[in-house]
């Protein structure tokens, strides 16, 4: 099975921007950081 990295870096975008959302409402520090992270995956898989 192939990775789509196109589409595999847009999931991780939008997760990634939910987790900011969750993170900065909630003012959890966890959840900003795991944005963070999804976010510079997004990145290196391809970002558009």
């Amino acid at each position: 099975m192939k990775l789509n990295n196109r589409r595999a870096s847009g999931a991780f975008l939008i997760l990634g921007m939910v987790f900011l959302i969750i993170g900065i409402s909630t003012d959890n520090t966890a959840f900003t950081w795991a944005s963070i992270a999804f976010i510079v995956l997004s990145l290196a898989l391809g970002g558009r």
